[in-house]
């Protein structure tokens, strides 16, 4: 009779020890998982934050520096009249080492924009598609940030297709 008290207690035991395992640590350890793994998730989303922010900081610097750049490739001149006439100087250089022949140049109003003067020149002239190409190669490798706004091409002659006539409208940019 002894015997099989024991054998009742240890089979209570077992069971219960089966019974405690499968209704309480296993859904536990599960729940305990799922929250391990969605603060894991969490935790690597603020260390992708903490990455973005150090780029977006370096991101930031370099723009400076860009800006920086950029702003020394403005005009400095302080009145309108000698902006435009340090354009229409830049201009006149840069067609004459295209070899464009300039037929007309003129100053045109300028425009002003959130702090800085945009100063516009319109000029027309001829000259073959090579030297235009080249002309605006010149263009957007100035040491002034110029912007080529307007460009018209029209052949004069039928005969010969390489002579063009061309009429621009180039602005600089300028602080106020």
């Amino acid at each position: 009779m002894k015997k099989n008290r024991y054998l009742i207690l240890a089979l209570l035991c077992i069971c219960s020890v089966y019974l405690f395992e499968t209704y309480f640590l296993t859904p536990a350890s599960e729940n305990y998982r799922e929250a391990l793994a969605k603060k894991y998730k969490t935790l690597q989303q603020y260390q992708s934050v903490v990455k973005g922010a150090e780029a977006t900081e370096d991101g930031l610097k370099a723009l400076n520096d860009d800006v920086k750049n950029l702003e020394k490739r403005l005009i400095t001149e302080k009145s309108d009249f000698l902006a435009s006439a340090k354009i229409q100087k830049e201009i006149a250089e840069l067609t004459k080492k295209a070899g464009l022949n300039v037929a007309t140049i003129r100053p045109m109003n300028e425009v002003k924009l959130n702090g800085y003067r945009i100063i516009q020149v319109y000029f027309e002239g001829n000259g073959d598609i090579k030297q235009v190409s080249e002309f605006l190669k010149l263009v957007e490798s100035d040491t002034l940030m110029l912007k080529i706004d307007k460009l018209s091409l029209n052949i004069t002659n039928m005969q010969n297709t390489d002579d063009l006539k061309f009429k621009t409208q180039i602005s600089g940019l300028s602080k106020t």
